[in-house]
């Protein structure tokens, strides 16, 4: 009997790199629809509850869904990156104990995301109420305006178990680099149910912005339930055991206060406009922001495959022989979003006010224009943030995410207060321009990679083409 032959070098260049790609193309379908389902959701919404010169219920509706996502994000975003890169870690790590650690990992990760998702749950459904009894105490001149979320929040909170499990099941599939199970669990059942419930609604039981929220409040239990199954069926498929005792919850805790808001920033910085917004100018503001920023960073979801697939695998790039591979995959990647994000710009533009009017927000179209240079430069941490996270900057990253995210609450709440949703894009530009200046210099130091005359030269062009068609916009509006 012939032994079987070794497998040369180039055979198992061949193989990884079938399989980064098998990945990539499977998560771009993933981000694909989960991107179609937000702009599907985004133009349903507009059109039935947001009405020309009366936009209210859309930024009503913008609100809730950005409290609970930001929940979500801040207490489970990080934990669940923590597990990807662990997992991710374990399995590259050929002389460790994996199966011992593949299984605590799992095991960890969703208990935390049970814990997490129970316990805020629970948090929503009580601080509502407890607000309002406040207001009416001392603030009775606004305890009206408080009595109207108070419902909205308690249904919304009823997301939060299956948000948090769900982002869980994603994070495990990721590090176990499966990401057709991530396709099955995020855009397959979640999207699928919550696009089934908003039809339902607006076509079926009433108009009612608020039966919305009840009918996704649903939806998430019952994709809660089916994620559970699947994931089940993934670990016996898999054969993978999981410890539910010696678990790192602990160090997975730590490791998430570090690992989310560079993970998570673009997610978390949307919301907080959203909230900024609203918070500062209204729930009109609230729903222009919500508008606009989805538009101008509707190439940023389409390129998040990119960031999820180079997370898991920046540390098998560290490991291989050839050095200068990990520096041609960071240019390729950034060319590659920044094509795709120039792509999307010219399609927006060429229809920017036939879409605006369409959503009833032409009197963004100047907002939607300074956004696109904030996008532009909001897309690169897809790909520079995982690198510097394996790279060993996580803590720099996470203080340079937190200035920025800090900036924006505080500048963005001043602008959009003084000038509309147009100010509070122009603090987005400025962040995000001085952000993306730091992290190319982290990165040109940690990993060699000269990525500073392309950062200069999209970004100048870029922002020279936006200020251009803002003066012209500013211009025709006086």
């Amino acid at each position: 009997m012939t032994a079987p032959a070794t497998p040369t070098l180039e055979t198992i260049r061949r193989r990884i790199a079938l399989m980064v790609r098998g990945n990539l193309g499977v998560m771009m379908l993933n981000q694909v629809l989960l991107a179609l389902t937000n702009l599907v959701l985004l133009i349903l919404i507009n059109r039935v509850y947001a009405r020309p010169g009366d936009t209210g219920d859309a930024g009503r509706l913008a609100a809730i869904m950005s409290i609970m996502m930001a929940a979500v994000l801040l207490a489970v975003g990080g934990v669940a990156r923590a597990v990807t890169l662990r997992l991710s870690c374990a399995r590259a790590d050929p002389a460790g104990n994996v199966k011992d650690s593949l299984s605590t990992m799992v095991g960890g990760g969703l208990v935390l995301a049970s814990v997490i998702g129970m316990g805020l749950a629970l948090v929503g459904l009580a601080a509502p109420s407890l607000v309002l009894a406040g207001a009416r105490a001392w603030w009775p001149a606004h305890a009206d305006l408080v009595d109207s979320y108070v419902r909205p929040l308690q249904l919304g909170a009823l997301w939060l178990p299956g948000y948090s499990v769900i982002m869980m099941a994603a994070a495990v599939y990721d590090g176990f680099q499966s990401m057709r199970w991530s396709l099955l669990a995020e855009a397959g059942t979640l999207q699928l149910l919550r696009i089934l419930a908003a039809v339902l609604v607006m076509s079926v039981l009433g108009w009612a912005w608020t039966s919305l929220v009840s009918a996704w409040a649903v939806a998430f239990v019952i994709a809660h339930v089916v994620v559970l199954g699947e994931m089940a069926l993934f670990l016996r498929v898999n054969r993978q055991p999981v410890a539910w005792r010696g678990l790192p919850l602990g160090g997975l805790v730590r490791d998430g206060a570090v690992l989310f808001l560079p993970t998570m920033a673009p997610l978390l910085i949307s919301r907080a406009g959203v909230l900024i917004a609203w918070a500062g100018a209204g729930v009109q503001a609230s729903a222009g922001f919500w508008v606009t920023w989805t538009l101008a960073t509707a190439a940023t979801e389409f390129c998040m495959p990119v960031s999820r697939v180079l997370f898991p695998a920046v540390p098998n790039l560290r490991r291989h022989p050839d050095r200068g591979k990990l520096t041609r995959v960071l240019r390729a990647s950034f060319w590659g979003v920044s094509a795709v994000t120039i792509a999307s710009f010219i399609v927006i533009i060429a229809f920017k006010h036939r879409i605006l009017t369409y959503l009833n927000q032409e009197l963004q179209a100047a907002a939607l224009t300074a956004f696109l240079a904030a996008a532009f430069f909001d897309v690169h941490r897809m790909v520079f943030n995982p690198v510097l996270l394996v790279m060993g900057r996580g803590k720099a990253l996470a203080l340079l995410e937190w200035l920025s995210l800090a900036s924006i609450l505080a500048g963005g709440f001043a602008a959009v207060n003084a000038w509309g949703v147009l100010g509070l894009a122009g603090v987005f530009v400025v962040v995000q321009v001085l952000s993306a200046v730091v992290r190319v210099s982290m990165i040109a130091r940690v990993s060699g990679a000269v990525v500073w005359l392309d950062t200069v030269v999209s970004g100048a062009l870029v922002l020279a083409a936006t200020g251009a068609l803002l003066f012209l916009e500013l211009k025709g509006r006086g």
